[in-house]
């Protein structure tokens, strides 16, 4: 058992210790992906500690089958959907550098290539490359995430890869 695991273990048997530990090990990681997602400090905020309340009231659910950050990048993929649905506003095409520097991002060069790597593809392909290449999840936890098979995942991945290589001429490096 690691230490993960043990802490998993621990947290639902009630130790506030382990639930923390685990929560700070995790929460910058998926306040980036939800900021990705949501272009808005505040507002990618609270749908961070969202994902985590879920968590916490499904910790007794998680049966340790997959990976703890595949089920909270689920939970914070769901929770971003959700918000996404509910939201008014159009999305803004140009993210001004700013939200970049509050956000705890730092906006370089290869972010912004990055970014330019994703527009000719569809939601689905940008979410699958952000996942790989922006989080560094494994192709295993991919398919976690989505609930998409493994070799679905490699697929379109290599697909996405192929449709930024011809758009661009070269393929995307991670932006971290």
């Amino acid at each position: 058992m690691n230490q993960e695991q043990r802490h998993i273990k621990a947290a639902k048997e009630g130790d506030l210790s382990a639930l923390n530990d685990l929560i700070r090990s995790y929460y910058l990681e998926i306040y980036k992906y939800c900021f990705w997602h949501i272009k808005n400090k505040e507002q990618a905020e609270d749908i961070t500690q969202e994902t985590f309340y879920k968590a916490i009231r499904f910790l007794n659910a998680y049966k340790n089958i997959g990976t703890f950050r595949a089920f909270l990048y689920k939970i914070a993929l769901n929770t971003c959907i959700d918000y996404q649905k509910k939201k008014t506003e159009q999305p803004s095409e140009h993210i001004p550098e700013i939200i970049y520097e509050e956000s705890g991002f730092k906006q370089s060069e290869d972010t912004l290539d990055f970014e330019k790597f994703l527009v000719p593809l569809n939601d689905r392909q940008k979410e699958l490359v952000i996942l790989r290449f922006g989080q560094d999840l494994s192709f295993r936890e991919i398919a976690e995430v989505t609930g998409s098979k493994l070799r679905t995942v490699q697929t379109e991945i290599r697909r996405s890869l192929k449709k930024i290589e011809q758009h661009t001429g070269k393929e995307p490096r991670s932006h971290e």
